[in-house]
């Protein structure tokens, strides 16, 4: 079988004028193979094999309508098809799942710019685990970034629920020295509760509150629009790819000193790849509203517990000590951010406080809030009344006397009697 370019040659010989009878004999093939060559394309278009089934076409369907709603990340699509049934590989799924993704990369943007001082945007990731107080739990990050300046502010939590998703926020405009008009983030339950048919927003009453006490607008990203707070979604990454690898720290403490440090010397300390600008050098720019003179925003975890008979409330699986006098008693727990469990009375006064405690079945017993119990469990006797002497001793009648008898004089009235 002739190549490509001896079909192209035999060709451009015939163009030029060469016999087919001289071409045979320049190139060793028979005439008829040449005039075939002549007559055939120099390029051949190859066999068309018959299309083999896949393992995945069944579950295409499916995997296109995941997508569609924003599902890429291929580990989870391909746990979904195998609870359905599907048998094959990782592979598959990926090969499937590429030209959506190149597709939405290669989708136009426009770069949204805020003014100085409008907004922020906020979100969590998640750093794996961390050994906390003797117990493994999950680190998460609570990233920061000032629109316009892309200042931004990490702090590492083992809680994401809703007093540590406040604190963070609290702790951040302390971080800029000043509050945003406006803070953008996902629906995350700490903020919106639901969202109704119409698109309309249902908001956590505490983040309300919260939000109205420090004069912001809070703001939720439309579902499946996460690009919509990208400058934080890039301060995620800039903390994955420049702050994280190869860390090595002691405990969460540690681990916040050091994101600090890396914050006020490298993070906001560098020029920034888009506005061309350092951001601490831009910071003092934002018209941010002023902390000055208030106090910040309550965000103890509120509770109610009745306390037993032995004069211990449980609390996340621990047992603490309150006053013998309020055993029985419904009263309010108050657990701060500094780790401390706080007991309030009826009227709303201390009564008591511990140390938060970690683990299970542990307990906390203050020996005082015992001691009115042992005081009422002491038997009391009542003293000897001593009479004092009569005035006149001899005015009382003599006492009578008694005949003293043998014991054998008892026998024989006992012999008599039989």
């Amino acid at each position: 079988m002739l190549r490509v370019e001896q079909r192209f040659m035999i060709k451009d010989l015939y163009r030029r004028g060469v016999t087919i009878s001289e071409i045979a004999r320049a190139t060793g093939h028979d005439r008829k193979t040449i005039r075939a060559a002549l007559s055939a394309p120099v390029s051949s278009a190859p066999r068309q094999r018959k299309a083999r089934g896949s393992k995945l076409d069944a579950f295409a369907p499916y995997l296109e309508k995941r997508m569609a709603e924003g599902v890429l990340n291929c580990n989870k699509l391909l746990a979904e098809i195998r609870a359905q049934g599907y048998q094959g590989g990782r592979s598959l799924v990926k090969s499937f799942v590429q030209p959506y993704r190149q597709a939405r990369r290669q989708e136009a943007t426009v770069r949204f710019e805020t003014e100085p001082g409008e907004q922020a945007q906020v979100d969590w990731g998640c750093f794996g685990l961390i050994d906390h107080h003797g117990q493994r739990r999950r680190l998460y990050a609570f990233v920061m970034t000032l629109a316009w300046s892309r200042a931004m502010y990490v702090e590492f939590t083992v809680s994401a629920d809703s007093a540590w998703w406040l604190r963070c926020h609290v702790h951040a405009f302390h971080y800029f020295g000043g509050v945003p008009r406006e803070v953008l983030h996902d629906n995350l339950k700490t903020a919106v509760l639901e969202r109704d048919a119409e698109g309309h927003v249902h908001w956590n009453p505490r983040y309300l509150d919260f939000a109205d006490y420090y004069g912001f607008t809070p703001k939720a990203c439309k579902p499946y629009r996460a690009q919509t707070k990208g400058k934080v979604e890039s301060g995620v990454r800039y903390l994955r790819i420049n702050f994280w690898p190869g860390l090595h720290f002691t405990d969460l403490a540690d681990l916040n000193g050091q994101c600090r440090d890396w914050l006020d010397l490298t993070a906001n300390l560098r020029v920034h790849g888009t506005t061309g600008e350092v951001p601490f050098t831009r910071l003092p720019l934002e018209p941010l509203q002023s902390l000055m003179g208030k106090p910040d925003y309550d965000t103890d975890l509120v509770s109610f517990r009745q306390a037993s008979k032995d004069c211990c409330v449980s609390y996340a699986g621990n047992y603490y000590s309150v006053p013998a006098q309020y055993a029985r008693k419904t009263l309010q727990l108050r657990e701060t951010e500094q780790g401390q469990l706080v007991f309030l009375d009826a009227q709303r006064t201390e009564i008591a406080r511990h140390p938060l405690l970690y683990g299970h079945n542990q307990r906390s017993i203050e020996p005082k809030h015992y001691e009115a119990l042992r005081q009422s469990s002491q038997p009391t006797r009542p003293l000897a009344r001593q009479l004092p002497p009569p005035a006149n001793a001899s005015a009382l009648p003599s006492a009578p006397e008694v005949e003293a008898r043998p014991l054998s004089w008892y026998d024989q009235l006992v012999e008599v009697a039989v």
